[in-house]
């Protein structure tokens, strides 16, 4: 795996490594927040991000060993209020390398392909949340120049 993937929008057959790839990324999940994450049901795994203009799945896949990345993306609409006028953005709502292949750039590629997908919606911002616990990624994204917008915060009741 010397050499960069191709990134590409994601086609039906690529269903059975998204699998594999998101498994990897709920166990990490599963790991660090036990009381959150349980099981994954497959049957919520929305694939449906193929089929819509305002949503993609781009993958990273070195034709001699599959699928090492995916990210997903979804345009969206973001309602005015009182204070703000309604705006269009895209959200990440998944960014994941196998561990197997981590620390080779593909991260940042799939990223890249992100921004230029994002502009050809005609959407200038890209948000995304990170779990607290997840620090390489927020370090990732604020080295990709993201920064804090905005802090969720949980109480259990």
């Amino acid at each position: 795996m010397s050499q960069r993937p191709h990134i590409r929008p994601a086609v039906e057959g690529d269903q059975e490594q998204f699998l594999e790839l998101f498994e990897e990324l709920d166990a990490f999940h599963r790991q660090a927040r036990p009381d959150v994450f349980g099981p994954p049901i497959v049957a919520r795994r929305d694939f449906g991000l193929l089929l819509g203009s305002g949503s993609t799945i781009l993958v990273a896949d070195f034709p001699d060993h599959g699928l090492v990345g995916l990210i997903t993306l979804c345009a969206k609409v973001i309602q005015a209020s009182v204070v703000r006028d309604e705006r269009m953005i895209v959200e990440i709502n998944n960014l994941v390398v196998r561990t197997s292949a981590r620390r080779r750039g593909i991260a940042r590629l799939l990223l890249d392909a992100a921004r230029e997908w994002s502009r050809a919606q005609g959407v200038s911002q890209i948000e995304l949340s990170v779990w607290a616990f997840n620090e390489g990624a927020q370090t990732f994204y604020e080295a990709a120049g993201f920064e804090t917008t905005t802090l969720r915060m949980a109480h259990s009741l």
